[in-house]
């Protein structure tokens, strides 16, 4: 496997932080997560407080789980940074404030990849699957879990984002 040379920001799902396994399995020589509290925080502030970390970071390429994901979804579009997400919440319902991702989020021409662990006990990735295929490629496995079996596998996706969609 290639370390990966992008600046990686990395976006953790809720109730999890810089700690997560996702985080820890991407093989990159500058990665970044910052943690923060979503539980208690609205919408609005956490896209406040990303657009701040964006904009100090700059990150090459975003990649987020869960909850981490849907925000990356929005920051990709927003700042027009290529992202690679991992079973995304995509209608959030732990907050009244969260609107769900929609077309907008999803239909433009910033490099997009989705890693689906299709076993996930929380949310349903066969929904996910079908809502992202049109806009974005999908690697989706049977089994796994929300938390997912084999993080690594996000690597291969993130060197196959910097060959392909990054100007070096």
């Amino acid at each position: 496997m290639n370390t990966c040379t992008s600046k990686i920001l990395f976006l953790h799902g809720l109730d999890s932080s810089r700690e997560s396994t996702k985080f820890h399995a991407i093989d990159a020589n500058q990665k970044y997560c910052i943690d923060i509290d979503y539980r208690n925080l609205n919408f609005q502030t956490v896209a406040d407080f990303y657009r701040d970390i964006i904009a100090k970071i700059k990150p090459e390429i975003l990649v987020g789980h869960s909850l981490g994901a849907y925000w990356a979804l929005k920051m990709s579009a927003l700042f027009k940074i290529p992202t690679v997400i991992a079973n995304p919440s995509l209608h959030p319902d732990f907050r009244e404030d969260y609107p769900p991702i929609n077309e907008d989020d999803l239909e433009h021409d910033i490099a997009q990849i989705a890693y689906l662990e299709l076993g996930d006990e929380i949310l349903d990735m066969y929904a996910v699957q079908e809502q992202l295929e049109p806009y974005m490629i999908v690697q989706a496995l049977e089994g796994g879990h929300h938390r997912l079996a084999s993080p690594e596998n996000i690597n291969d996706l993130i060197q196959h984002m910097q060959t392909h969609f990054l100007k070096k």
